[in-house]
């Protein structure tokens, strides 16, 4: 666990010269381990946190959907104090073949975004959760640890923590047109699939990625065809479902580690 003695001394250094915000200890699990941590003061009416994962050479850990196997990050809040809301946000993630199957991965380590919004901006926070999530390499075993972390207004930056929620902050995908990324159409062609046209330079390594609402088990888009500009995926319905608060399927176009996303409704014709 090379990566995770070095990321504790770091960790250790950076704490003898600045003050730190609060950070957990790691929960080790087969393969890696999990923790919370927190950039530190309250700003523009949130607290900015993380769970970071940090995986020995070869693991991989899982997107909010894992794709054809896996198990995705199940995280639960358990409890906390002075806490409105948590947007858990997740950053570009990686297309996995193992020769079986496709999946939807983070390698080494990642840290997923938390946007923390208080009841009250005056008072301390807490947040519990409860994390479950996947760790594969020839094996895949699944890992849990139950975190809390403390927030305070007043709290001085923490200089690591920081960097590392800033970086995978900036990952995460956008609403809007962005890097020369846009998607110019979604449709379907009347039979099995979803038709998907992206604008994205030739020679970039580009990639999308397709969520469904929960209990949807899909595949991953196909890349037909990428010229001139314009590239065109294609997505199987098969396994596509919606629930009653649910009915988006969530895109995710990439680009060289940029990228942007498009909620699409998904229309009654697609499901089977």
């Amino acid at each position: 666990m090379t990566k995770i003695v070095l990321t504790f001394l770091a960790a250790f250094l950076c704490t003898l010269a600045t003050a730190r915000a609060a950070m957990t200890d790691w929960v080790e699990v087969h393969g890696g381990a999990v923790r919370l941590i927190s950039e530190g003061p309250l700003q523009d009416g949130h607290y900015r946190a993380g769970l970071e994962f940090l995986m020995e050479p070869g693991w991989h850990t899982y997107w909010r959907y894992a794709g054809e196997a896996g198990i995705p990050p199940q995280i639960s809040v358990t409890s906390s104090q002075n806490v409105a809301d948590l947007d858990i946000l997740y950053p570009v993630p990686e297309r996995y073949n193992d020769g079986f199957s496709e999946s939807i991965v983070y390698h080494d380590g990642i840290v997923l975004p938390f946007l923390i919004t208080p009841v009250s901006a005056a008072d301390p926070a807490r947040l519990e959760i409860e994390v479950f999530f996947g760790i594969c390499k020839d094996i895949c075993v699944p890992g849990e640890a139950s975190l809390s972390l403390d927030f305070r207004p007043g709290e001085q930056n923490d200089k690591l923590s920081g960097k590392l929620v800033q970086r995978d902050l900036a990952a995460v995908p956008g609403s809007g047109p962005a890097d020369g990324l846009e998607f110019r159409s979604v449709s379907f062609d009347g039979a099995d699939y979803i038709m998907i046209e992206a604008q994205a330079a030739d020679g970039r390594d580009i990639d999308l990625f397709a969520a469904g609402p929960e209990g949807s088990y899909i595949g991953l888009p196909k890349l037909v065809s990428h010229a001139d500009g314009i590239a065109l995926w294609r997505l199987s319905t098969k396994g596509l479902t919606t629930t009653s608060e649910d009915e988006q399927l969530r895109l995710v176009l990439t680009a060289d580690g940029s990228g942007i996303e498009k909620l699409e409704r998904i229309m009654p014709e697609w499901l089977k």
